[in-house]
């Protein structure tokens, strides 16, 4: 499915730099020309560019607690009598000469970069231009002293041209995505400028006449992406050289190798398998569940949380009468849990591990008043009430009773919670916990609702799951 609506949102949200950090990013910049402006900096500046991902349109918020990267260039005329290094090292020296940036500033190979704590760090790229009958660019290397050929604004504009053919900034889009799922999942490393080239090449200009039926949603248009920079890579086993596709004699894979490119062809076909799941999934639940195993518990959120609140809008509370599930659990027993309240909610995930039931798993729960368990009160069934701010000991046991601790297995535990209170903390979890110790996890009843705990033994040997509990209800008061 392709909720066309959840991917509107979630780029707008999540995955798109917010306009207040991009706004204040443009007020730095401008000051900062205009320091250099007056500088007295030898060599002749003609103008500055935004480059890199600012300018591609391909620029990401940054996960919680990381900076964002900008690039600006800075177009000169050649001073004759400095050498390649010169140029940087001698910007470097200004900025370290000024109280306002000298506690912000560093030097990289090619650039001089300052940073914006806990916002963003830009960096200034010394470019320099010979204005022969083709005009020609060159950035700086300080390290080995030489210049390096360059074209970041045809870079550019040859980005931009491919966006257009497939309109409504699909390929732009694409790539954020793309992006964010690098960043989110930290399973493969590709530079941006890199993974930017791939992409880009994955579209070409008889797609313009036809971008309504190949690109008319972002879903499809990542589906269409993905799925071709797979079929590059998959035909592809030895790390293809990626050239500027403006300056072919620039290449882009000095932070690439054969491993790290091994790695990025299977993680791009595995994504393109997941991509492909989620986008042909027909229900709707499953495919939310789906997409968020590729990008994330952010992706339909709101329609995540607006299921999982259920508890005040059932027919079963309407039509007792009562309050909430809670209220409802103390009329008329906790029978129904099982089959009112969905074990595929949106937000819990689906048993990653093959399975076969050859073991009985059954979870045992005693409540205690502490953490430490110095302080038992009584022994759980399932569906019992319990007051907030208690800890449950839950045990996984085989049909003797015995502790499933041996050495052959291991038990994970899936903690789902449901409910305003948990909506309004994000703790509705759903995932996989390891256990506390063996066959033993430990949760607290902090939120208002009823909630669900299952156990799962997998064998340490095989990693399938030979036995599972079903759910454990929890209904806390």
């Amino acid at each position: 499915m392709k909720l066309s609506e959840h991917f509107d949102s979630f780029i707008d949200d999540i995955v798109n730099l917010n306009q207040t950090r991009i706004d204040r990013l443009e007020g730095h910049v401008n000051a900062i020309q205009d320091f250099l402006i007056n500088s007295g900096y030898d060599a002749k500046i003609i103008r500055f560019s935004a480059q890199g991902s600012w300018a591609h349109g391909t620029i990401i918020k940054p996960l919680s607690g990381r900076e964002f990267d900008a690039d600006l260039v800075m177009f000169i005329d050649r001073f004759e009598a400095w050498s390649p290094r010169d140029y940087v090292n001698n910007l470097y020296y200004i900025f370290k000469s000024s109280d306002r940036y000298k506690d912000k500033i560093s030097r990289g190979t090619r650039c001089v970069a300052l940073d914006y704590a806990g916002d963003f760090h830009l960096d200034i790229v010394p470019c320099i231009t010979d204005n022969n009958a083709v005009a020609t660019f060159q950035v700086c290397n300080r390290t080995v002293d030489k210049f390096e050929p360059t074209a970041p604004e045809a870079y550019s504009s040859w980005l931009l041209e491919r966006n257009t053919w497939t309109g409504n900034n699909m390929l732009q889009h694409s790539i954020r995505l793309l992006k964010y799922l690098r960043d989110i999942k930290t399973t493969f490393s590709v530079k941006s400028i890199l993974l930017t080239t791939l992409v880009g090449n994955c579209v070409n200009q008889f797609d313009q006449s036809f971008q309504k039926q190949i690109f008319p949603d972002l879903p499809t248009s990542l589906k269409v992406l993905v799925g071709r920079l797979d079929d590059y890579l998959q035909v592809r086993s030895s790390m293809p050289i990626v050239t500027n596709p403006v300056l072919p004699s620039e290449t882009f894979n000095r932070h690439w190798n054969q491993e790290k490119y091994e790695n990025f062809r299977e993680c791009i076909h595995r994504y393109r398998e997941w991509i492909d799941d989620a986008y042909e999934e027909d229900d709707r639940a499953e495919s939310i569940r789906k997409w968020r195993k590729i990008f994330g518990n952010e992706f339909a959120k709101r329609e995540v949380n607006d299921i999982a609140a259920f508890s005040e809008s059932t027919s079963l509370v309407r039509d007792t009468g009562c309050t909430d599930i809670v209220h409802a659990v103390l009329v008329r027993g906790a029978n129904f849990l099982e089959k009112l309240i969905s074990p595929s909610l949106p937000h819990v995930e689906k048993l990653s591990w093959p399975f076969q039931q050859r073991l009985t798993v059954a979870i045992s729960a005693t409540e205690y008043l502490d953490q430490y368990g110095n302080q038992r009160v009584r022994i759980l069934q399932s569906g019992e009430v319990v007051e907030k701010d208690r800890w449950i000991r839950f045990e996984a046991r085989n049909s003797n009773g015995i502790l499933h601790a041996s050495s052959d297995f291991v038990v994970k535990w899936q903690v789902v919670n449901t409910d305003n209170e948990a909506v309004q903390a994000n703790q509705l979890r759903g995932g996989f916990e390891k256990s506390n110790k063996p066959g033993v996890r430990w949760e607290s009843t902090s939120y208002h609702g009823a909630h669900w705990v299952e156990a799962f033994v997998i064998s340490r040997r095989t990693r399938s799951c030979w036995g599972r509990s079903g759910r454990f209800f929890v209904v806390v008061k």
